[in-house]
């Protein structure tokens, strides 16, 4: 019986596999452009078009419009049933983490954090704004507020750490917390943070966090990098 032969756009994927593994090519790594990839392979940009589409959504190549095509990252997993940090979800790559502080201040927040954080209208909060980095890329933007009565002493120097460590520094303990998410889009300054089109959907996460004592310790808004993220679900019976 007579094998039937592959579509040429497939042929082209493997050459780009192989071709990113010979070449030792890393995560955000850019590939040839289309041109130089149908001169390569003797072969019509359309087929290469489709081959990096097709690469694209098998999570293996991503594009950044006006920029190039680059080698995908995994995507990382964040557990909705353990409450974990950043730093502990990225502690394999504990060498390669960096928290970036782009705001820092005390504030009167409104009614609703407010409620929250089951604070007084009088009293003030930390308003702490982080971009979490792998290698030098954003994966999550963390809008964090902080009763200033918890923690008088908190620092910039000590948020370029884990929040959870200096927690645990200071003898709490996290009892639970409440989590949600709401879908929406990028405004301009997480679309350039996120390096993403302005109509590329992503999730929210809201949550607040409660302490052993029921005392409400931070109320934080964050947005996970859409296309280096998954969320992980796992229910028994």
């Amino acid at each position: 019986m007579e094998t039937k032969k592959r579509p040429l756009y497939q042929e082209i994927m493997l050459k780009i596999q192989t071709y990113i593994k010979t070449q030792g090519l890393e995560n955000g790594d850019a590939i040839p452009t289309e041109k130089v990839l149908a001169e390569t392979y003797n072969v019509s940009r359309v087929t290469v078009r489709k081959a990096i589409s097709k690469l694209i959504e098998k999570e293996i190549l991503y594009s950044i419009k006006g920029s190039g095509t680059y080698v995908a990252f995994p995507k990382f997993e964040h557990n909705l049933f353990k409450i974990q940090g950043f730093t502990e979800e990225m502690q394999p790559f504990h060498d390669a983490i960096k928290n970036e502080v782009i705001e820092f201040s005390l504030i009167k927040p409104d009614d609703q954090i407010q409620d929250i954080l089951n604070i007084d209208n009088d009293e003030k909060v930390y308003n702490i704004k982080r971009i979490r980095k792998l290698n030098d890329e954003a994966l999550i933007i963390e809008n964090a507020f902080i009763p200033f009565k918890l923690f008088p002493d908190l620092s910039i120097q000590a948020m370029t750490k884990s929040k959870y460590g200096f927690l645990k520094d200071k003898g709490y303990i996290i009892k639970r917390r409440i989590e949600e998410f709401i879908p929406k889009l990028p405004n301009k300054e997480v679309s350039e943070i996120f390096n993403i089109q302005s109509d590329t959907p992503l999730l929210e996460l809201r949550a607040h966090s409660i302490l052993d004592n029921d005392e409400v310790f931070e109320y934080s808004e964050v947005l996970y990098h859409p296309k280096k993220y998954k969320f992980k679900l796992e229910l028994s019976r």
